[in-house]
Protein backbone atom coordinates (compact mmCIF):
# COMPACT_ATOMS: atom_id res chain seq x y z
CA UNK A 1 0.00 0.00 0.00
CA UNK A 2 1.24 3.64 -0.86
CA UNK A 3 2.16 5.88 2.32
CA UNK A 4 -0.55 8.62 0.44
CA UNK A 5 -3.27 5.71 0.59
CA UNK A 6 -2.10 4.69 4.04
CA UNK A 7 -2.44 8.01 5.53
CA UNK A 8 -5.86 8.38 3.91
CA UNK A 9 -7.35 5.34 5.23
CA UNK A 10 -6.09 6.19 8.56
CA UNK A 11 -7.26 9.49 8.77
CA UNK A 12 -11.22 7.88 7.45
CA UNK A 13 -10.80 5.03 10.89
CA UNK A 14 -10.25 8.41 13.03
CA UNK A 15 -12.99 10.37 11.40
CA UNK A 16 -15.35 7.21 12.08
CA UNK A 17 -13.84 6.23 15.70
CA UNK A 18 -14.60 10.16 16.48
CA UNK A 19 -18.42 10.59 15.62
CA UNK A 20 -19.14 7.09 17.11
CA UNK A 21 -17.49 8.17 20.34
CA UNK A 22 -19.28 11.64 19.95
CA UNK A 23 -22.90 10.04 19.15
CA UNK A 24 -22.26 7.27 22.15
CA UNK A 25 -21.78 10.85 24.66
CA UNK A 26 -24.82 12.35 22.80
CA UNK A 27 -26.73 9.21 23.52
CA UNK A 28 -25.64 9.26 27.09
CA UNK A 29 -26.21 12.74 27.77
CA UNK A 30 -29.15 12.54 26.50
CA UNK A 31 -30.12 8.75 28.71
CA UNK A 32 -29.13 10.51 32.04
CA UNK A 33 -27.90 13.70 33.46
CA UNK A 34 -25.92 13.51 37.01
CA UNK A 35 -27.40 16.14 39.34
CA UNK A 36 -24.68 15.84 42.57
CA UNK A 37 -22.50 13.06 43.37
CA UNK A 38 -21.37 12.84 47.34
CA UNK A 39 -18.42 10.63 48.62
CA UNK A 40 -18.67 10.05 52.66
CA UNK A 41 -15.55 8.54 54.03
CA UNK A 42 -15.71 7.05 57.19
CA UNK A 43 -12.81 6.10 59.78
CA UNK A 44 -12.67 2.62 58.72
CA UNK A 45 -11.99 3.27 54.98
CA UNK A 46 -15.59 2.35 54.03
CA UNK A 47 -17.00 5.12 51.61
CA UNK A 48 -20.81 5.70 51.11
CA UNK A 49 -21.40 6.86 47.68
CA UNK A 50 -25.01 9.31 46.89
CA UNK A 51 -26.32 10.12 43.72
CA UNK A 52 -29.01 11.83 41.92
CA UNK A 53 -29.40 11.27 38.52
CA UNK A 54 -32.04 12.95 36.05
CA UNK A 55 -33.38 10.39 33.62
CA UNK A 56 -35.43 10.74 30.50
CA UNK A 57 -38.88 8.84 31.51
CA UNK A 58 -39.52 7.21 27.99
CA UNK A 59 -36.42 5.22 28.26
CA UNK A 60 -37.07 1.54 29.48
CA UNK A 61 -33.52 1.49 31.24
CA UNK A 62 -30.37 3.73 32.31
CA UNK A 63 -27.08 2.67 32.33
CA UNK A 64 -24.60 4.23 35.22
CA UNK A 65 -21.33 3.92 35.33
CA UNK A 66 -19.96 2.98 39.36
CA UNK A 67 -17.30 5.01 40.99
CA UNK A 68 -15.71 1.43 42.08
CA UNK A 69 -15.68 -2.28 41.13
CA UNK A 70 -16.96 -3.80 44.35
CA UNK A 71 -19.89 -2.34 45.98
CA UNK A 72 -22.38 -3.23 48.57
CA UNK A 73 -25.71 -2.39 50.52
CA UNK A 74 -27.38 -0.52 46.98
CA UNK A 75 -30.24 1.32 47.15
CA UNK A 76 -31.82 2.51 43.91
CA UNK A 77 -35.26 4.44 44.12
CA UNK A 78 -36.99 6.78 42.23
CA UNK A 79 -38.29 10.15 43.27
CA UNK A 80 -41.50 8.37 45.49
CA UNK A 81 -39.26 6.54 46.95
CA UNK A 82 -40.06 3.12 45.25
CA UNK A 83 -37.23 1.04 44.58
CA UNK A 84 -36.52 -0.20 41.09
CA UNK A 85 -34.97 -3.87 39.87
CA UNK A 86 -31.24 -3.51 38.82
CA UNK A 87 -28.05 -5.05 37.42
CA UNK A 88 -24.21 -5.18 37.86
CA UNK A 89 -22.08 -5.85 34.63
CA UNK A 90 -18.53 -4.75 35.75
CA UNK A 91 -18.58 -1.26 37.27
CA UNK A 92 -21.99 -0.40 35.45
CA UNK A 93 -25.50 -0.24 37.33
CA UNK A 94 -28.27 -0.48 34.87
CA UNK A 95 -31.74 0.54 36.30
CA UNK A 96 -35.24 -0.13 34.75
CA UNK A 97 -36.46 3.05 35.47
CA UNK A 98 -39.23 3.51 32.65
CA UNK A 99 -41.57 6.15 33.50
CA UNK A 100 -39.26 7.84 36.49
CA UNK A 101 -37.91 10.77 36.47
CA UNK A 102 -35.54 10.75 39.12
CA UNK A 103 -32.91 8.00 40.40
CA UNK A 104 -31.77 8.00 43.58
CA UNK A 105 -28.43 5.50 44.17
CA UNK A 106 -26.70 4.77 47.06
CA UNK A 107 -23.91 2.44 47.59
CA UNK A 108 -20.56 1.75 50.01
CA UNK A 109 -17.59 0.54 48.79
CA UNK A 110 -14.21 -0.16 50.33
CA UNK A 111 -11.86 0.29 47.08
CA UNK A 112 -11.65 3.87 46.83
CA UNK A 113 -9.36 4.07 50.22
CA UNK A 114 -6.11 2.39 51.13
CA UNK A 115 -3.89 2.48 54.22
CA UNK A 116 -0.35 2.59 54.53
CA UNK A 117 1.10 3.03 58.68
CA UNK A 118 -1.14 5.84 59.82
CA UNK A 119 -1.83 8.00 55.90
CA UNK A 120 -5.00 7.34 54.60
CA UNK A 121 -5.55 7.49 50.64
CA UNK A 122 -8.44 8.09 48.68
CA UNK A 123 -8.41 7.50 45.27
CA UNK A 124 -11.18 8.17 43.01
CA UNK A 125 -11.31 8.77 38.80
CA UNK A 126 -14.65 10.55 37.89
CA UNK A 127 -16.67 11.55 35.13
CA UNK A 128 -18.52 14.56 36.79
CA UNK A 129 -18.09 16.84 39.56
CA UNK A 130 -17.69 15.55 43.18
CA UNK A 131 -18.52 16.82 46.52
CA UNK A 132 -16.25 14.76 49.03
CA UNK A 133 -16.74 15.08 53.05
CA UNK A 134 -13.30 13.43 55.08
CA UNK A 135 -13.78 11.96 58.16
CA UNK A 136 -13.98 14.10 61.68
CA UNK A 137 -10.85 15.45 62.43
CA UNK A 138 -8.75 14.36 59.00
CA UNK A 139 -5.57 16.09 58.43
CA UNK A 140 -4.72 16.54 54.97
CA UNK A 141 -1.42 15.58 53.66
CA UNK A 142 -1.38 15.26 50.06
CA UNK A 143 -3.54 17.05 47.27
CA UNK A 144 -2.83 15.75 43.48
CA UNK A 145 -4.72 19.00 42.17
CA UNK A 146 -6.36 22.15 43.44
CA UNK A 147 -10.02 21.66 44.38
CA UNK A 148 -12.81 23.41 43.43
CA UNK A 149 -13.03 24.36 47.01
CA UNK A 150 -12.59 23.30 50.35
CA UNK A 151 -14.73 24.02 53.49
CA UNK A 152 -15.89 22.84 56.24
CA UNK A 153 -19.69 21.09 57.64
CA UNK A 154 -20.26 19.70 60.39
CA UNK A 155 -16.09 19.31 61.48
CA UNK A 156 -15.67 17.66 58.44
CA UNK A 157 -13.36 18.31 55.53
CA UNK A 158 -15.84 19.14 52.67
CA UNK A 159 -14.03 19.34 49.33
CA UNK A 160 -15.59 20.05 45.68
CA UNK A 161 -13.98 18.16 43.01
CA UNK A 162 -14.29 18.71 39.21
CA UNK A 163 -14.20 16.14 36.78
CA UNK A 164 -10.76 13.84 36.88
CA UNK A 165 -8.15 11.98 38.45
CA UNK A 166 -7.76 12.78 42.38
CA UNK A 167 -5.60 11.55 45.31
CA UNK A 168 -6.45 12.58 48.68
CA UNK A 169 -4.31 11.94 51.11
CA UNK A 170 -4.83 12.26 55.03
CA UNK A 171 -3.99 11.42 58.52
CA UNK A 172 -6.92 10.70 61.57
CA UNK A 173 -6.12 11.81 65.11
CA UNK A 174 -5.75 8.49 67.72
CA UNK A 175 -8.78 7.82 69.22
CA UNK A 176 -8.68 7.06 73.17
CA UNK A 177 -10.54 3.29 73.45
CA UNK A 178 -14.12 2.89 74.76
CA UNK A 179 -14.41 3.17 78.29
CA UNK A 180 -17.64 2.06 79.67
CA UNK A 181 -19.61 3.12 82.58
CA UNK A 182 -22.54 2.21 84.12
CA UNK A 183 -24.92 4.15 85.99
CA UNK A 184 -28.57 5.46 87.41
CA UNK A 185 -29.48 1.77 88.58
CA UNK A 186 -33.45 2.03 88.60
CA UNK A 187 -35.81 -1.02 90.93
CA UNK A 188 -39.64 -0.16 89.79
CA UNK A 189 -41.20 -0.68 91.95
CA UNK A 190 -39.67 -1.12 94.79
CA UNK A 191 -42.46 -3.61 96.85
CA UNK A 192 -44.15 -5.72 94.62
CA UNK A 193 -46.51 -8.70 95.85
CA UNK A 194 -45.40 -12.42 94.58
CA UNK A 195 -45.66 -13.03 91.25
CA UNK A 196 -46.05 -8.96 89.85
CA UNK A 197 -43.37 -7.65 87.51
CA UNK A 198 -40.25 -5.60 89.23
CA UNK A 199 -38.17 -3.20 85.97
CA UNK A 200 -34.78 -3.03 86.40
CA UNK A 201 -32.80 -0.06 84.47
CA UNK A 202 -29.31 0.97 83.91
CA UNK A 203 -27.41 3.59 81.63
CA UNK A 204 -24.45 1.96 80.06
CA UNK A 205 -22.47 4.87 78.27
CA UNK A 206 -18.71 4.65 76.58
CA UNK A 207 -16.67 7.60 77.44
CA UNK A 208 -14.01 6.83 74.83
CA UNK A 209 -13.86 7.89 71.53
CA UNK A 210 -13.59 4.24 69.57
CA UNK A 211 -16.66 2.29 68.98
CA UNK A 212 -16.96 -1.13 71.32
CA UNK A 213 -18.78 -3.91 72.49
CA UNK A 214 -19.98 -4.51 76.31
CA UNK A 215 -21.73 -6.81 78.28
CA UNK A 216 -24.32 -6.10 80.92
CA UNK A 217 -24.65 -8.81 83.66
CA UNK A 218 -27.73 -8.24 85.87
CA UNK A 219 -27.41 -10.24 88.95
CA UNK A 220 -29.85 -10.68 91.43
CA UNK A 221 -28.93 -12.24 95.04
CA UNK A 222 -25.74 -13.08 93.40
CA UNK A 223 -26.67 -15.09 91.21
CA UNK A 224 -26.79 -14.04 87.09
CA UNK A 225 -30.66 -13.52 86.10
CA UNK A 226 -29.70 -12.25 82.27
CA UNK A 227 -26.77 -10.34 80.44
CA UNK A 228 -27.48 -7.73 77.38
CA UNK A 229 -24.07 -6.93 75.34
CA UNK A 230 -24.47 -3.73 73.34
CA UNK A 231 -22.57 -1.63 70.69
CA UNK A 232 -21.92 2.08 71.30
CA UNK A 233 -20.05 4.80 69.16
CA UNK A 234 -17.80 7.09 71.27
CA UNK A 235 -19.65 9.61 73.54
CA UNK A 236 -22.97 7.05 73.28
CA UNK A 237 -25.26 5.80 75.91
CA UNK A 238 -27.88 3.38 76.37
CA UNK A 239 -30.45 2.08 78.27
CA UNK A 240 -30.20 -1.36 79.27
CA UNK A 241 -33.64 -2.77 80.59
CA UNK A 242 -34.80 -5.76 82.52
CA UNK A 243 -38.15 -7.51 83.97
CA UNK A 244 -38.59 -10.16 86.55
CA UNK A 245 -40.68 -11.60 88.61
CA UNK A 246 -40.26 -13.60 92.09
CA UNK A 247 -42.86 -15.82 93.37
CA UNK A 248 -41.57 -16.10 96.96
CA UNK A 249 -41.15 -13.65 99.29
CA UNK A 250 -38.77 -11.53 100.73
CA UNK A 251 -35.89 -9.20 99.88
CA UNK A 252 -33.61 -9.44 97.00
CA UNK A 253 -30.80 -7.68 96.06
CA UNK A 254 -29.62 -6.74 92.13
CA UNK A 255 -26.06 -5.84 91.24
CA UNK A 256 -25.28 -4.28 87.82
CA UNK A 257 -21.46 -3.73 87.09
CA UNK A 258 -20.73 -2.58 91.18
CA UNK A 259 -24.70 -0.82 90.90
CA UNK A 260 -26.21 -2.44 94.25
CA UNK A 261 -30.00 -2.26 94.78
CA UNK A 262 -33.11 -4.08 96.22
CA UNK A 263 -36.94 -4.85 95.83
CA UNK A 264 -39.56 -6.81 98.58
CA UNK A 265 -41.69 -9.99 97.73
CA UNK A 266 -44.27 -9.28 99.81
CA UNK A 267 -47.52 -11.46 100.34
CA UNK A 268 -50.87 -10.81 98.24
CA UNK A 269 -53.89 -8.95 100.62
CA UNK A 270 -56.73 -11.38 101.58
CA UNK A 271 -60.17 -10.14 100.11
CA UNK A 272 -63.54 -11.70 100.34
CA UNK A 273 -64.82 -12.50 97.05
CA UNK A 274 -68.58 -12.68 96.10
CA UNK A 275 -69.47 -16.79 94.51
CA UNK A 276 -72.00 -14.75 92.19
CA UNK A 277 -69.18 -12.51 90.31
CA UNK A 278 -66.69 -15.15 89.47
CA UNK A 279 -68.98 -16.27 86.35
CA UNK A 280 -69.10 -12.78 85.07
CA UNK A 281 -65.17 -12.47 86.20
CA UNK A 282 -64.02 -14.95 84.36
CA UNK A 283 -65.68 -14.24 81.31
CA UNK A 284 -64.21 -10.69 80.93
CA UNK A 285 -60.70 -12.75 82.02
CA UNK A 286 -61.18 -15.03 78.61
CA UNK A 287 -62.32 -11.31 77.02
CA UNK A 288 -59.80 -9.51 77.94
CA UNK A 289 -56.99 -12.33 76.85
CA UNK A 290 -58.69 -13.49 73.67
CA UNK A 291 -59.85 -10.30 72.21
CA UNK A 292 -56.65 -8.46 72.19
CA UNK A 293 -55.03 -11.70 71.00
CA UNK A 294 -56.93 -11.88 67.98
CA UNK A 295 -56.22 -7.81 67.42
CA UNK A 296 -52.36 -8.75 67.60
CA UNK A 297 -52.14 -11.01 65.47
CA UNK A 298 -54.83 -9.37 62.81
CA UNK A 299 -52.21 -6.26 63.50
CA UNK A 300 -48.78 -7.23 64.22
CA UNK A 301 -46.72 -7.66 60.98
CA UNK A 302 -44.94 -10.60 60.16
CA UNK A 303 -41.97 -11.25 58.76
CA UNK A 304 -43.29 -13.78 56.27
CA UNK A 305 -46.04 -11.30 55.15
CA UNK A 306 -43.01 -8.64 54.71
CA UNK A 307 -40.45 -10.66 52.65
CA UNK A 308 -43.25 -11.83 50.53
CA UNK A 309 -44.20 -8.39 49.74
CA UNK A 310 -41.01 -7.22 49.40
CA UNK A 311 -39.25 -10.19 47.33
CA UNK A 312 -35.81 -7.70 46.86
CA UNK A 313 -34.70 -7.76 50.38
CA UNK A 314 -31.09 -8.63 51.01
CA UNK A 315 -30.74 -11.65 53.25
CA UNK A 316 -29.80 -9.35 56.12
CA UNK A 317 -33.16 -7.25 55.57
CA UNK A 318 -34.73 -10.32 56.34
CA UNK A 319 -32.52 -11.19 59.12
CA UNK A 320 -33.07 -7.75 61.14
CA UNK A 321 -36.84 -8.37 59.75
CA UNK A 322 -37.08 -11.18 61.71
CA UNK A 323 -35.58 -10.34 65.15
CA UNK A 324 -37.80 -6.94 64.97
CA UNK A 325 -40.92 -9.53 64.81
CA UNK A 326 -39.31 -11.70 67.66
CA UNK A 327 -39.10 -8.55 69.57
CA UNK A 328 -43.06 -8.06 69.12
CA UNK A 329 -42.13 -5.71 66.71
CA UNK A 330 -39.66 -3.01 67.91
CA UNK A 331 -36.27 -2.93 69.45
CA UNK A 332 -33.86 -0.13 69.87
CA UNK A 333 -31.01 0.02 67.67
CA UNK A 334 -28.53 -0.71 70.35
CA UNK A 335 -30.39 -4.27 70.88
CA UNK A 336 -30.05 -4.63 67.13
CA UNK A 337 -26.49 -4.10 67.06
CA UNK A 338 -26.14 -6.24 69.85
CA UNK A 339 -28.09 -9.02 68.00
CA UNK A 340 -25.61 -8.75 64.81
CA UNK A 341 -22.80 -7.39 66.23
CA UNK A 342 -20.54 -8.75 63.17
CA UNK A 343 -22.19 -6.10 60.81
CA UNK A 344 -20.55 -2.00 61.22
CA UNK A 345 -22.73 0.43 62.94
CA UNK A 346 -22.84 2.23 59.95
CA UNK A 347 -23.73 -0.35 57.27
CA UNK A 348 -26.66 -1.21 59.93
CA UNK A 349 -27.88 2.28 60.55
CA UNK A 350 -28.10 2.32 56.52
CA UNK A 351 -29.97 -0.92 56.13
CA UNK A 352 -32.38 0.80 58.99
CA UNK A 353 -32.87 3.90 56.50
CA UNK A 354 -33.14 1.60 53.67
CA UNK A 355 -36.03 -0.24 55.16
CA UNK A 356 -37.41 2.99 56.19
CA UNK A 357 -37.35 4.28 52.61
CA UNK A 358 -39.20 1.26 51.76
CA UNK A 359 -41.94 2.00 54.83
CA UNK A 360 -41.05 -1.64 56.21
CA UNK A 361 -40.13 0.26 59.48
CA UNK A 362 -40.26 3.32 61.05
CA UNK A 363 -37.77 4.71 63.27
CA UNK A 364 -38.55 6.87 66.45
CA UNK A 365 -36.03 9.08 68.86
CA UNK A 366 -36.65 8.49 72.37
CA UNK A 367 -34.37 9.60 75.10
CA UNK A 368 -30.84 9.89 73.52
CA UNK A 369 -32.02 6.25 71.31
CA UNK A 370 -33.64 5.20 68.33
CA UNK A 371 -36.51 2.53 68.20
CA UNK A 372 -36.99 1.01 65.04
CA UNK A 373 -40.46 -0.33 64.71
CA UNK A 374 -42.17 -2.26 61.99
CA UNK A 375 -45.28 -0.71 59.99
CA UNK A 376 -48.75 -2.02 60.71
Amino acid sequence: MKPDAGRATLAVFLTVAWLLNASIATANENEFQVEFTVLTVYRDGLVEVTQTVVVNETYPSVTLPLLATSVENIIVVDENQTPFEYEITGSYLTVFSLGAKIVELEYDTTTLTLKEAELWTLVVDTPYNLTVFLPEGSIIMYLSDVPTSIDTEDNKIKFSLFPGSWEISYELPILSPADFRVSDLKITPAEVEAGEKVTISAIVANMGEETGLYTVSLKINEVVEDSRTVMLGGEESTTVEYRVTRENLGTYVVRIDGLIGEFIVKVKPSQPFPYEYIAIASIMVAAAVFVPFVLLRRRRPTAERLVKTHPYLRQEDKDVIQFLTEKGGKAFEAEIRGRFPDMPRTSLWRLVKRLEKMEIVKVRRIGLENQVELRK
